[in-house]
């Protein structure tokens, strides 16, 4: 990946489960990132690779992509996104690490624990604040400092969180949770303090008033984004991040990135609740919102000559694209004349709909893996 160039992330822009169907798509459907496809080149495909016994890494590929973007080099499951969401909240300054607390549902069934999407839970502010309450106490006798952050998700501080390797939430959710809590199989150190502390919690949330009626219960919490922010050598600071969730409905919207290394980083989040839930019909309507207006933005953006780098994302797989120099025969036709040419010929757009079919269904479903856990 460059570092130098505006880029867009697509998370679960790759579709990887099951049923999806063999004629997914009519011709004509999603015509500005068939466009956009051809106009530009995809430079690589990058597998996620396995993280010890676990079958893929334990960050997911969009936060690679955006830890790549940034520059940022950190080990599997170390990507520091909560002490950057620390720094943007101002609550720190020092070398501290970090690290996000979701509170979150396991369901136990047939012996198996499964960890449920926690925006199913719905958490209100006073849930929020009374759980933050109860809990804060037990925290800070392990020397982990709590802070509010968004309703059901905390900001936990403490050394016990530097170069620890913890599992993205969205590599969970849906999946057993055996393999990919904290410490692994066998935790030591840290991981088998936060392992301790989990139980407790889980303990406390089983006899709490907040739990009484709900259909879904809170019972248990996630460490995920562990680790501290890089110091930059020549000014002895930290790094800090805005990272601008993109609204494409609202693509006239300001910008409110900060620079890094002279490049622009936009996240694009549309797909994931589909993608999440296996929902392909629901996954096919955010991706035809998606190329009516931020595809339909990209492809006027490349038609004007401007350079992009776009990562379309998967849960195992990320694809790079950076723009194309316009072809030998597109320089043909402008000097020839035969644009109009083109437009107006009915079998030559009957035939690249055809092959423009054929590619999108390539780029954007990818074999699923087993993973039996």
């Amino acid at each position: 990946m460059s570092f130098d160039l505006p880029t867009w992330v697509v998370p679960y822009a790759l579709w990887s489960g099951h049923r999806a169907p063999a004629n997914w798509l009519a011709n004509d459907a999603l015509p500005n990132i068939r466009q956009w496809l051809r106009d530009m080149h995809r430079t690589s495909v990058i597998y996620e690779a396995p993280h010890g016994p676990l079958p893929t890494s334990l960050s997911i590929p969009h936060e690679v992509a955006q830890a790549k973007a940034l520059g940022w080099d950190f080990p599997d499951g170390c990507v520091p996104w909560a002490a950057n969401a620390a720094a943007e909240q101002h609550l720190s300054a020092d070398t501290s690490a970090w690290a996000f607390v979701t509170l979150c549902n396991w369901h136990v069934s047939n012996g198996q624990v499964t960890m449920g999407d926690p925006a199913h839970l719905q958490i209100d502010s006073n849930t929020d604040i009374q759980l933050f309450e109860a809990m804060q106490g037990f925290f800070a006798q392990d020397g982990i400092a709590l802070y509010p952050y968004a309703t059901g998700q905390w900001l936990a501080q403490s050394d016990v969180f530097a170069n620890l390797p913890t599992a993205s939430l969205d590599r969970v959710i849906g999946r057993n949770i055996d393999p990919w809590l904290v410490g692994g199989a066998t935790p030591t150190g840290s991981a088998t303090l936060l392992r301790r502390l989990q139980n407790e919690m889980q303990m406390l949330l089983y006899t709490h008033d907040v739990n009484a009626h709900r259909g879904l219960a809170i019972n248990s919490l996630w460490w995920h984004g562990a680790g501290a922010l890089p110091i930059n050598t020549e000014t002895s600071t930290h790094t800090k991040i805005s990272l601008a969730k993109e609204n494409p409905t609202n693509l006239s919207q300001p910008s409110l990135l900060q620079p890094f290394n002279q490049a622009q980083l936009k996240v694009v989040s549309d797909l994931r609740n589909a993608s999440l839930q296996q929902d392909w019909q629901g996954w096919m309507q955010a991706w035809t919102l998606l190329d009516q207006t931020l595809f339909a933005d990209l492809l006027k953006r490349v038609q004007q000559g401007e350079t992009m780098q776009v990562v379309l994302c998967g849960e195992y797989e990320r694809h790079v694209y950076e723009t194309l120099p316009a072809s030998a025969w597109s320089r043909v036709l402008a000097i020839v004349g035969w644009q109009d040419l083109w437009q107006s010929n009915a079998l030559l757009k009957s035939i690249a709909k055809r092959f423009g079919a054929t590619a999108l269904h390539e780029r954007l479903v990818v074999p699923p893996r087993s993973e039996d856990m």
